[in-house]
Protein backbone atom coordinates (compact mmCIF):
# COMPACT_ATOMS: atom_id res chain seq x y z
CA UNK A 1 0.00 0.00 0.00
CA UNK A 2 3.26 2.24 0.93
CA UNK A 3 4.12 2.10 -2.79
CA UNK A 4 0.06 2.96 -4.05
CA UNK A 5 -0.35 5.73 -1.60
CA UNK A 6 3.21 7.92 -1.05
CA UNK A 7 3.22 10.81 1.77
CA UNK A 8 2.89 13.58 -0.70
CA UNK A 9 -0.32 11.65 -2.62
CA UNK A 10 -1.56 10.82 1.14
CA UNK A 11 -1.36 14.53 2.20
CA UNK A 12 -2.73 15.90 -0.89
CA UNK A 13 -5.40 13.57 -0.88
CA UNK A 14 -6.18 14.37 3.08
CA UNK A 15 -6.31 18.16 2.73
CA UNK A 16 -8.13 18.05 -0.58
CA UNK A 17 -10.58 15.97 1.97
CA UNK A 18 -10.82 19.35 4.33
CA UNK A 19 -12.68 21.11 1.54
CA UNK A 20 -15.60 19.02 1.52
CA UNK A 21 -16.48 19.65 5.27
CA UNK A 22 -15.42 22.88 4.43
CA UNK A 23 -17.97 23.62 1.97
CA UNK A 24 -21.04 21.64 4.45
CA UNK A 25 -19.78 24.63 6.74
CA UNK A 26 -20.67 27.08 4.20
CA UNK A 27 -23.61 25.53 3.00
CA UNK A 28 -25.41 25.17 5.54
CA UNK A 29 -24.51 29.09 6.79
CA UNK A 30 -28.37 30.24 5.97
CA UNK A 31 -29.97 26.87 7.73
CA UNK A 32 -31.84 27.68 10.93
CA UNK A 33 -29.21 27.72 13.53
CA UNK A 34 -30.91 25.50 16.11
CA UNK A 35 -30.68 21.98 17.48
CA UNK A 36 -28.69 19.47 15.94
CA UNK A 37 -27.44 21.99 13.13
CA UNK A 38 -25.04 24.41 14.83
CA UNK A 39 -23.26 21.04 16.31
CA UNK A 40 -23.04 19.08 13.15
CA UNK A 41 -21.37 22.09 11.38
CA UNK A 42 -19.04 22.78 14.26
CA UNK A 43 -18.52 19.27 14.04
CA UNK A 44 -17.79 19.64 10.29
CA UNK A 45 -15.54 22.55 11.04
CA UNK A 46 -13.76 20.62 13.40
CA UNK A 47 -12.86 17.67 10.77
CA UNK A 48 -12.13 20.57 8.04
CA UNK A 49 -9.10 21.43 10.59
CA UNK A 50 -8.71 18.00 11.47
CA UNK A 51 -7.77 17.05 7.84
CA UNK A 52 -6.10 20.14 6.74
CA UNK A 53 -3.39 20.35 9.26
CA UNK A 54 -3.07 16.42 9.03
CA UNK A 55 -2.41 16.80 5.17
CA UNK A 56 0.36 19.88 6.05
CA UNK A 57 1.79 17.92 8.58
CA UNK A 58 2.45 15.22 6.12
CA UNK A 59 3.50 17.69 3.34
CA UNK A 60 5.84 20.24 5.02
CA UNK A 61 9.42 19.38 6.02
CA UNK A 62 10.11 22.00 8.73
CA UNK A 63 9.96 20.61 11.69
CA UNK A 64 9.30 23.91 13.72
CA UNK A 65 6.11 24.38 11.45
CA UNK A 66 4.93 20.16 11.65
CA UNK A 67 5.14 21.01 15.61
CA UNK A 68 3.00 24.08 15.10
CA UNK A 69 0.53 22.28 12.86
CA UNK A 70 0.40 19.30 15.21
CA UNK A 71 -0.37 21.16 17.91
CA UNK A 72 -3.81 21.94 16.40
CA UNK A 73 -4.30 19.25 14.81
CA UNK A 74 -4.61 17.71 18.23
CA UNK A 75 -7.48 19.32 19.72
CA UNK A 76 -9.64 19.60 15.93
CA UNK A 77 -9.60 15.05 16.88
CA UNK A 78 -11.33 15.42 20.26
CA UNK A 79 -13.34 18.68 19.65
CA UNK A 80 -14.53 16.69 16.69
CA UNK A 81 -15.26 13.91 18.66
CA UNK A 82 -17.13 16.30 21.34
CA UNK A 83 -19.16 18.01 19.12
CA UNK A 84 -20.08 14.41 17.27
CA UNK A 85 -21.42 13.45 20.56
CA UNK A 86 -23.81 16.90 21.46
CA UNK A 87 -24.70 16.56 17.75
CA UNK A 88 -26.15 13.29 18.44
CA UNK A 89 -27.61 14.07 21.85
CA UNK A 90 -29.51 16.96 20.34
CA UNK A 91 -30.76 14.41 17.85
CA UNK A 92 -32.16 11.90 20.31
CA UNK A 93 -33.27 13.75 22.97
CA UNK A 94 -34.54 16.94 20.69
CA UNK A 95 -33.44 19.76 23.13
CA UNK A 96 -29.88 21.97 23.36
CA UNK A 97 -27.00 19.66 24.88
CA UNK A 98 -26.56 20.63 28.31
CA UNK A 99 -23.75 23.17 29.63
CA UNK A 100 -22.07 20.65 31.78
CA UNK A 101 -20.95 18.50 28.63
CA UNK A 102 -19.32 21.74 27.81
CA UNK A 103 -16.88 20.86 30.10
CA UNK A 104 -15.15 18.37 28.02
CA UNK A 105 -13.82 21.27 26.27
CA UNK A 106 -11.81 22.16 29.50
CA UNK A 107 -9.13 19.73 29.32
CA UNK A 108 -9.21 20.58 24.80
CA UNK A 109 -7.96 23.95 25.62
CA UNK A 110 -5.37 22.54 28.41
CA UNK A 111 -3.98 20.30 26.04
CA UNK A 112 -3.42 23.19 23.24
CA UNK A 113 -1.83 25.54 25.97
CA UNK A 114 0.51 22.65 27.23
CA UNK A 115 1.37 21.72 23.61
CA UNK A 116 3.96 24.46 23.42
CA UNK A 117 5.69 24.65 25.94
CA UNK A 118 5.20 20.72 26.43
CA UNK A 119 6.52 20.87 30.16
CA UNK A 120 7.86 17.75 31.39
CA UNK A 121 7.12 15.54 28.22
CA UNK A 122 3.35 15.67 29.16
CA UNK A 123 2.11 16.11 25.30
CA UNK A 124 5.00 14.77 23.53
CA UNK A 125 7.65 12.06 24.85
CA UNK A 126 10.47 13.49 23.75
CA UNK A 127 13.08 16.19 25.07
CA UNK A 128 12.81 18.66 22.03
CA UNK A 129 9.70 17.91 20.12
CA UNK A 130 10.89 21.02 18.22
CA UNK A 131 13.59 18.88 16.66
CA UNK A 132 11.62 15.65 15.62
CA UNK A 133 12.30 14.30 12.17
CA UNK A 134 9.09 12.05 12.56
CA UNK A 135 5.41 13.13 10.73
CA UNK A 136 3.80 12.77 13.92
CA UNK A 137 5.84 14.07 17.03
CA UNK A 138 5.40 10.85 19.73
CA UNK A 139 3.11 10.29 22.46
CA UNK A 140 3.50 7.69 24.24
CA UNK A 141 1.99 6.53 27.60
CA UNK A 142 2.49 8.88 30.53
CA UNK A 143 1.08 11.81 28.12
CA UNK A 144 -2.08 13.32 28.10
CA UNK A 145 -2.66 13.42 24.59
CA UNK A 146 -2.66 10.01 24.74
CA UNK A 147 -5.73 9.65 26.53
CA UNK A 148 -7.63 12.24 24.68
CA UNK A 149 -6.66 11.68 20.95
CA UNK A 150 -6.79 7.94 21.38
CA UNK A 151 -8.51 7.01 24.03
CA UNK A 152 -10.64 9.52 25.05
CA UNK A 153 -11.90 10.85 21.26
CA UNK A 154 -12.89 7.25 20.31
CA UNK A 155 -15.08 6.84 24.02
CA UNK A 156 -16.92 9.64 23.31
CA UNK A 157 -17.60 8.83 19.46
CA UNK A 158 -18.92 5.38 20.53
CA UNK A 159 -21.57 7.15 23.05
CA UNK A 160 -22.94 9.04 20.58
CA UNK A 161 -23.30 5.82 18.59
CA UNK A 162 -25.32 4.49 21.24
CA UNK A 163 -27.44 7.22 21.56
CA UNK A 164 -28.18 7.43 18.24
CA UNK A 165 -28.14 3.64 18.02
CA UNK A 166 -30.72 3.37 20.50
CA UNK A 167 -32.89 5.92 19.26
CA UNK A 168 -33.08 3.70 15.87
CA UNK A 169 -34.02 1.13 17.64
CA UNK A 170 -36.63 3.13 19.82
CA UNK A 171 -38.71 4.36 17.56
CA UNK A 172 -41.47 3.44 15.15
CA UNK A 173 -41.57 6.30 12.68
CA UNK A 174 -39.96 5.67 9.46
CA UNK A 175 -38.42 9.69 8.86
CA UNK A 176 -37.15 9.50 12.30
CA UNK A 177 -35.81 5.75 11.15
CA UNK A 178 -34.25 7.12 8.34
CA UNK A 179 -32.86 9.64 10.38
CA UNK A 180 -31.15 7.79 12.56
CA UNK A 181 -29.49 5.66 10.25
CA UNK A 182 -28.01 8.55 8.30
CA UNK A 183 -26.36 10.17 11.72
CA UNK A 184 -25.41 6.68 12.82
CA UNK A 185 -23.48 6.02 8.95
CA UNK A 186 -21.70 9.67 10.00
CA UNK A 187 -20.69 8.11 13.51
CA UNK A 188 -19.55 4.76 11.87
CA UNK A 189 -17.87 6.11 9.07
CA UNK A 190 -15.45 8.18 11.19
CA UNK A 191 -14.82 5.45 14.19
CA UNK A 192 -14.18 2.35 11.90
CA UNK A 193 -11.13 4.65 9.97
CA UNK A 194 -10.13 5.67 13.51
CA UNK A 195 -9.89 2.16 14.76
CA UNK A 196 -8.07 1.18 11.47
CA UNK A 197 -5.67 4.26 11.90
CA UNK A 198 -4.91 3.09 15.66
CA UNK A 199 -4.45 -0.46 14.84
CA UNK A 200 -1.72 0.67 12.59
CA UNK A 201 -3.22 -1.17 9.59
CA UNK A 202 -2.42 1.67 7.23
CA UNK A 203 0.53 4.23 6.65
CA UNK A 204 1.68 6.90 9.80
CA UNK A 205 1.14 9.63 7.02
CA UNK A 206 -2.43 8.38 6.05
CA UNK A 207 -5.71 8.95 8.17
CA UNK A 208 -8.50 7.08 6.37
CA UNK A 209 -11.01 9.34 9.35
CA UNK A 210 -10.55 11.71 6.86
CA UNK A 211 -12.21 10.01 4.04
CA UNK A 212 -15.11 8.54 5.67
CA UNK A 213 -15.63 12.08 7.95
CA UNK A 214 -15.68 13.88 4.79
CA UNK A 215 -18.22 11.50 2.40
CA UNK A 216 -21.05 10.68 4.92
CA UNK A 217 -20.65 14.05 6.16
CA UNK A 218 -22.14 15.05 2.86
CA UNK A 219 -24.43 12.82 2.98
CA UNK A 220 -25.87 14.21 6.21
CA UNK A 221 -25.70 17.70 4.85
CA UNK A 222 -27.68 16.67 1.63
CA UNK A 223 -30.36 15.53 4.01
CA UNK A 224 -30.29 18.68 5.78
CA UNK A 225 -30.46 21.34 2.76
CA UNK A 226 -32.29 19.24 0.12
CA UNK A 227 -35.09 17.01 2.42
CA UNK A 228 -35.02 19.18 5.15
CA UNK A 229 -34.57 15.50 6.84
CA UNK A 230 -33.88 17.32 10.28
CA UNK A 231 -36.52 20.54 9.30
CA UNK A 232 -39.66 20.37 11.63
CA UNK A 233 -40.53 17.26 10.26
CA UNK A 234 -40.61 15.28 12.64
CA UNK A 235 -37.48 17.08 14.42
CA UNK A 236 -38.34 19.97 16.07
CA UNK A 237 -42.07 19.32 15.50
CA UNK A 238 -41.60 16.42 17.52
CA UNK A 239 -40.46 19.02 20.17
CA UNK A 240 -43.54 21.43 19.61
CA UNK A 241 -45.73 18.26 19.81
CA UNK A 242 -44.36 16.97 22.75
CA UNK A 243 -44.57 20.50 25.11
CA UNK A 244 -48.27 21.02 23.36
CA UNK A 245 -50.63 21.65 26.54
CA UNK A 246 -53.28 19.27 25.22
CA UNK A 247 -53.24 15.77 24.96
CA UNK A 248 -53.10 14.43 20.97
CA UNK A 249 -53.29 10.79 20.11
CA UNK A 250 -52.21 9.66 16.93
CA UNK A 251 -53.73 6.54 15.53
CA UNK A 252 -52.86 4.66 12.73
CA UNK A 253 -55.09 2.64 10.13
CA UNK A 254 -55.59 0.10 11.35
CA UNK A 255 -56.51 1.42 15.00
CA UNK A 256 -53.27 1.48 16.71
CA UNK A 257 -52.07 4.49 19.09
CA UNK A 258 -48.33 5.13 17.15
CA UNK A 259 -47.73 8.49 19.18
CA UNK A 260 -48.84 10.67 22.09
CA UNK A 261 -47.61 13.84 23.72
CA UNK A 262 -46.31 13.97 27.20
CA UNK A 263 -49.87 16.09 27.72
CA UNK A 264 -52.03 12.77 27.20
CA UNK A 265 -49.65 10.87 28.97
CA UNK A 266 -51.06 12.66 32.24
CA UNK A 267 -54.20 13.11 31.23
CA UNK A 268 -55.58 9.75 29.31
CA UNK A 269 -54.67 6.41 30.25
CA UNK A 270 -52.89 5.54 27.17
CA UNK A 271 -49.64 4.03 26.09
CA UNK A 272 -47.87 3.71 22.33
CA UNK A 273 -49.27 0.29 21.02
CA UNK A 274 -52.57 0.64 22.25
CA UNK A 275 -55.78 0.41 20.44
CA UNK A 276 -58.37 2.02 20.17
CA UNK A 277 -60.47 -0.62 22.22
CA UNK A 278 -58.08 -0.70 24.68
CA UNK A 279 -58.03 3.33 24.83
CA UNK A 280 -62.10 2.99 25.23
CA UNK A 281 -61.80 0.62 27.88
CA UNK A 282 -59.04 2.13 30.01
CA UNK A 283 -60.66 5.46 29.83
CA UNK A 284 -64.55 4.89 29.86
CA UNK A 285 -65.20 8.44 29.96
CA UNK A 286 -64.46 8.93 26.15
CA UNK A 287 -67.26 6.59 24.66
CA UNK A 288 -69.39 9.18 24.02
CA UNK A 289 -66.72 11.47 22.31
CA UNK A 290 -65.04 8.32 20.26
CA UNK A 291 -68.90 7.92 19.30
CA UNK A 292 -69.67 11.26 18.14
CA UNK A 293 -72.91 11.63 20.47
CA UNK A 294 -70.94 14.65 22.30
CA UNK A 295 -68.45 17.21 21.34
CA UNK A 296 -66.38 17.77 25.22
CA UNK A 297 -65.62 15.61 27.80
CA UNK A 298 -65.14 15.54 31.68
CA UNK A 299 -62.06 14.44 32.74
CA UNK A 300 -60.09 13.92 36.17
CA UNK A 301 -56.47 15.70 36.16
CA UNK A 302 -54.70 15.77 39.33
CA UNK A 303 -58.06 15.16 41.12
CA UNK A 304 -59.64 18.47 39.92
CA UNK A 305 -62.38 18.18 36.59
CA UNK A 306 -60.98 19.59 33.67
CA UNK A 307 -63.38 19.75 30.30
CA UNK A 308 -61.91 18.85 27.39
CA UNK A 309 -63.10 19.92 23.89
CA UNK A 310 -62.75 16.93 21.51
CA UNK A 311 -61.76 17.10 17.63
CA UNK A 312 -60.73 13.92 15.47
CA UNK A 313 -58.92 15.04 12.04
CA UNK A 314 -57.54 12.29 9.59
CA UNK A 315 -53.86 12.20 8.51
CA UNK A 316 -52.98 10.51 5.17
CA UNK A 317 -50.29 7.85 5.87
CA UNK A 318 -49.39 7.13 2.66
CA UNK A 319 -50.30 4.32 -0.03
CA UNK A 320 -53.84 5.01 0.18
CA UNK A 321 -53.97 4.87 4.32
CA UNK A 322 -55.40 7.24 6.19
CA UNK A 323 -55.06 7.70 10.18
CA UNK A 324 -56.18 10.22 12.52
CA UNK A 325 -55.12 12.57 15.10
CA UNK A 326 -57.22 12.62 18.20
CA UNK A 327 -57.07 16.38 19.72
CA UNK A 328 -58.37 17.10 23.18
CA UNK A 329 -58.44 21.28 23.72
CA UNK A 330 -58.75 22.10 27.32
CA UNK A 331 -61.81 24.31 27.46
CA UNK A 332 -62.34 24.36 31.36
CA UNK A 333 -62.34 28.15 31.75
CA UNK A 334 -64.32 29.01 28.88
CA UNK A 335 -66.89 26.20 29.90
CA UNK A 336 -66.28 27.72 33.83
CA UNK A 337 -67.21 31.42 32.43
CA UNK A 338 -69.91 30.44 30.31
CA UNK A 339 -71.52 28.43 32.90
CA UNK A 340 -71.41 31.47 35.38
CA UNK A 341 -72.65 33.76 32.18
CA UNK A 342 -75.32 31.44 32.00
CA UNK A 343 -75.97 31.42 35.60
CA UNK A 344 -76.15 34.79 36.03
CA UNK A 345 -78.16 35.12 32.82
CA UNK A 346 -81.04 33.00 34.03
CA UNK A 347 -80.62 34.48 38.08
CA UNK A 348 -81.40 37.87 35.38
CA UNK A 349 -84.30 36.40 33.94
CA UNK A 350 -86.05 35.26 36.96
CA UNK A 351 -85.65 38.31 38.46
CA UNK A 352 -87.03 40.29 35.39
CA UNK A 353 -89.96 37.64 35.40
CA UNK A 354 -90.61 38.12 39.37
CA UNK A 355 -90.62 41.95 38.93
CA UNK A 356 -92.99 41.59 35.80
CA UNK A 357 -95.51 39.41 37.72
CA UNK A 358 -95.13 41.12 40.61
CA UNK A 359 -95.83 44.37 38.84
CA UNK A 360 -98.72 43.30 36.48
CA UNK A 361 -101.11 42.33 39.53
CA UNK A 362 -101.32 45.89 40.99
CA UNK A 363 -101.34 47.35 37.14
CA UNK A 364 -104.39 44.93 36.37
CA UNK A 365 -106.28 46.32 39.61
CA UNK A 366 -105.53 49.89 39.10
CA UNK A 367 -106.78 49.67 35.46
CA UNK A 368 -110.51 47.83 36.80
CA UNK A 369 -110.55 50.53 39.26
CA UNK A 370 -110.08 53.29 37.13
CA UNK A 371 -112.50 51.65 34.03
CA UNK A 372 -115.26 51.54 37.35
CA UNK A 373 -114.41 54.96 38.57
CA UNK A 374 -114.63 56.57 35.06
CA UNK A 375 -118.10 55.03 34.61
CA UNK A 376 -118.99 56.79 37.04
CA UNK A 377 -117.84 60.17 36.83
CA UNK A 378 -118.89 63.59 33.65
CA UNK A 379 -115.51 64.48 33.40
CA UNK A 380 -113.04 61.27 33.58
CA UNK A 381 -109.96 63.26 31.73
CA UNK A 382 -107.84 62.50 34.81
CA UNK A 383 -108.63 58.63 35.00
CA UNK A 384 -108.49 58.63 31.26
CA UNK A 385 -104.57 60.02 31.79
CA UNK A 386 -104.34 57.56 34.49
CA UNK A 387 -105.39 54.95 32.61
CA UNK A 388 -102.92 55.97 29.57
CA UNK A 389 -100.17 56.04 32.49
CA UNK A 390 -101.00 52.51 33.22
CA UNK A 391 -101.05 50.90 29.99
CA UNK A 392 -97.62 52.43 29.24
CA UNK A 393 -96.45 50.75 32.46
CA UNK A 394 -97.29 47.88 31.01
CA UNK A 395 -95.83 48.17 27.90
CA UNK A 396 -92.57 49.39 29.77
CA UNK A 397 -92.62 46.12 31.61
CA UNK A 398 -93.17 43.72 28.56
CA UNK A 399 -90.02 45.79 26.89
CA UNK A 400 -87.98 45.46 30.21
CA UNK A 401 -88.37 41.82 30.08
CA UNK A 402 -87.84 41.54 26.64
CA UNK A 403 -84.41 43.20 27.20
CA UNK A 404 -83.27 40.95 29.89
CA UNK A 405 -84.01 37.85 27.22
CA UNK A 406 -82.84 40.04 24.04
CA UNK A 407 -79.08 39.06 25.11
CA UNK A 408 -79.26 35.53 25.38
CA UNK A 409 -77.55 33.05 23.55
CA UNK A 410 -80.12 32.00 20.45
CA UNK A 411 -81.05 29.12 20.27
CA UNK A 412 -81.31 28.98 16.14
CA UNK A 413 -82.86 26.94 13.87
CA UNK A 414 -84.18 27.42 9.85
CA UNK A 415 -86.68 29.69 9.81
CA UNK A 416 -88.82 31.47 7.05
CA UNK A 417 -89.14 34.94 7.15
CA UNK A 418 -92.10 35.28 5.44
CA UNK A 419 -94.24 33.02 7.85
CA UNK A 420 -92.67 34.40 11.10
CA UNK A 421 -93.58 37.84 9.69
CA UNK A 422 -96.93 36.89 8.92
CA UNK A 423 -97.19 36.18 13.01
CA UNK A 424 -95.64 39.21 14.15
CA UNK A 425 -98.01 41.14 12.05
CA UNK A 426 -100.92 39.66 13.40
CA UNK A 427 -99.51 40.74 16.96
CA UNK A 428 -98.74 44.50 16.30
CA UNK A 429 -101.66 46.85 16.85
CA UNK A 430 -102.36 47.79 12.59
CA UNK A 431 -106.24 48.58 11.91
CA UNK A 432 -104.85 50.48 8.69
CA UNK A 433 -101.49 49.57 7.99
CA UNK A 434 -100.54 47.42 5.54
CA UNK A 435 -97.85 44.84 5.23
CA UNK A 436 -95.89 43.71 1.92
CA UNK A 437 -93.78 40.50 2.36
CA UNK A 438 -91.21 40.38 -0.73
CA UNK A 439 -88.77 37.39 0.35
CA UNK A 440 -89.13 33.50 0.19
CA UNK A 441 -85.92 33.70 2.53
CA UNK A 442 -84.92 31.23 4.93
CA UNK A 443 -82.71 32.11 7.77
CA UNK A 444 -80.71 30.41 10.81
CA UNK A 445 -82.24 32.29 13.79
CA UNK A 446 -83.72 31.48 17.07
CA UNK A 447 -87.82 31.79 16.20
CA UNK A 448 -88.54 33.62 19.13
CA UNK A 449 -86.16 36.11 19.40
CA UNK A 450 -86.53 37.00 15.75
CA UNK A 451 -90.66 36.76 16.79
CA UNK A 452 -89.93 40.00 18.86
CA UNK A 453 -87.47 41.64 16.28
CA UNK A 454 -89.76 42.01 13.43
CA UNK A 455 -92.67 42.59 16.04
CA UNK A 456 -90.64 45.73 16.77
CA UNK A 457 -89.30 47.12 13.57
CA UNK A 458 -93.65 46.59 12.71
CA UNK A 459 -94.73 48.59 15.81
CA UNK A 460 -92.14 51.22 15.60
CA UNK A 461 -93.14 52.12 11.94
CA UNK A 462 -96.98 52.00 12.26
CA UNK A 463 -96.27 54.33 15.56
CA UNK A 464 -94.18 56.74 14.08
CA UNK A 465 -95.48 56.24 9.90
CA UNK A 466 -99.19 56.94 10.50
CA UNK A 467 -102.07 54.40 11.05
CA UNK A 468 -101.83 53.68 7.33
CA UNK A 469 -98.36 53.18 6.89
CA UNK A 470 -97.20 50.24 4.30
CA UNK A 471 -94.58 48.70 5.91
CA UNK A 472 -92.30 46.17 3.18
CA UNK A 473 -90.01 43.19 4.39
CA UNK A 474 -87.66 42.30 1.42
CA UNK A 475 -84.59 40.71 1.12
CA UNK A 476 -80.97 41.58 0.72
CA UNK A 477 -77.80 39.33 -0.32
CA UNK A 478 -76.73 38.68 2.79
CA UNK A 479 -80.08 39.55 5.51
CA UNK A 480 -83.21 41.18 4.74
CA UNK A 481 -84.56 44.88 5.66
CA UNK A 482 -87.92 46.37 6.90
CA UNK A 483 -89.18 49.63 5.34
CA UNK A 484 -92.23 52.17 5.64
CA UNK A 485 -93.67 55.14 3.52
CA UNK A 486 -94.07 56.64 6.97
CA UNK A 487 -91.62 60.13 7.73
CA UNK A 488 -88.60 58.38 8.46
CA UNK A 489 -85.95 59.17 10.73
CA UNK A 490 -83.96 62.29 10.91
CA UNK A 491 -80.03 61.37 9.95
CA UNK A 492 -79.20 63.29 13.66
CA UNK A 493 -81.34 60.53 15.32
CA UNK A 494 -80.17 57.77 13.21
CA UNK A 495 -77.13 56.65 15.57
CA UNK A 496 -79.26 57.61 19.29
CA UNK A 497 -81.82 55.11 18.41
CA UNK A 498 -80.46 51.86 19.54
CA UNK A 499 -79.56 53.13 22.64
CA UNK A 500 -81.81 52.20 25.47
CA UNK A 501 -84.12 54.40 26.69
CA UNK A 502 -83.39 57.11 24.13
CA UNK A 503 -86.84 57.88 22.27
CA UNK A 504 -88.13 60.91 20.15
CA UNK A 505 -91.84 59.81 20.76
CA UNK A 506 -93.38 61.00 24.12
CA UNK A 507 -95.22 57.61 24.51
CA UNK A 508 -92.12 55.53 23.58
CA UNK A 509 -90.71 53.54 26.14
CA UNK A 510 -87.02 53.75 24.39
CA UNK A 511 -86.56 49.89 24.32
CA UNK A 512 -88.14 48.95 21.24
CA UNK A 513 -85.21 49.25 18.90
CA UNK A 514 -82.26 48.75 21.68
CA UNK A 515 -83.80 45.08 21.60
CA UNK A 516 -83.93 44.89 17.79
CA UNK A 517 -80.17 45.70 18.12
CA UNK A 518 -79.33 43.31 20.96
CA UNK A 519 -81.40 40.53 19.43
CA UNK A 520 -79.13 41.29 15.95
CA UNK A 521 -75.92 41.36 17.85
CA UNK A 522 -76.80 37.92 20.22
CA UNK A 523 -77.06 36.65 16.62
CA UNK A 524 -73.84 38.02 15.30
CA UNK A 525 -75.95 40.27 12.86
CA UNK A 526 -75.63 44.55 12.30
CA UNK A 527 -78.44 46.52 11.95
CA UNK A 528 -78.42 49.76 10.40
CA UNK A 529 -80.95 52.49 9.07
CA UNK A 530 -81.32 54.55 6.26
CA UNK A 531 -84.04 56.22 4.44
CA UNK A 532 -86.14 54.00 2.01
CA UNK A 533 -87.29 54.29 -1.00
CA UNK A 534 -90.75 56.39 -0.50
CA UNK A 535 -88.83 58.12 1.77
CA UNK A 536 -89.64 56.71 5.39
CA UNK A 537 -87.34 54.37 7.51
CA UNK A 538 -85.58 51.15 6.45
CA UNK A 539 -83.84 48.88 8.93
CA UNK A 540 -81.81 46.47 7.54
CA UNK A 541 -79.99 43.77 9.02
CA UNK A 542 -76.78 42.30 7.73
CA UNK A 543 -74.87 39.23 8.22
CA UNK A 544 -77.79 36.80 8.19
CA UNK A 545 -76.87 32.85 7.80
CA UNK A 546 -79.15 31.56 4.83
CA UNK A 547 -80.23 28.40 4.75
CA UNK A 548 -80.87 26.82 1.48
CA UNK A 549 -84.00 25.66 1.63
CA UNK A 550 -83.44 21.84 -0.40
CA UNK A 551 -80.69 21.28 2.38
CA UNK A 552 -83.08 22.15 5.32
CA UNK A 553 -85.75 19.85 4.02
CA UNK A 554 -83.49 17.15 3.24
Amino acid sequence: MTELLSPTVAGILTIAGGAIPGFIVYWLRTEPQGIVVRWFRFAMFCGMVWSVTFGLIVLVESSVLRLALTNVFIIAVPSAAIATFAFSYEFTFRKPVPKPVLLLYVPVVLLFVLAWFNPGQLIYTVADPYQTSTILVPAEPGSIRLFLNVIGGPLIVIMAAGLVTGELLRTNNRTRTIQAGVVLLLIVSTLIPGVIKALELVPSYFDPSVIGWSVSGLVVATMFKRFDLFGLSPNAKRRVFDELPDPVVVVTPDGTVSDINEAARTVLAVDIGMTTAALREANPALDAVLDGTAATVELSVDGSRRVFEYTEKPVSQGYGTEGCVLFFRDVTAQTTTAEKLAEKTDRLEAFATRVSHDLRGPITNALSLTKLARREMDEPTELAEIAETLTHAETLIDDILAMARSGQEPECEPIAVATLATQAWSTVSTPDASLVVETEQTISADSGQLLRLLENLFRNAVEHGGDDVTVRLGSTADGFYVADDGVGIPVEHRDAVFEERTTFDDGGTGYGLAIVSDIADAHGWSVSVTDSESGGARFDISGVTLVDTATATA
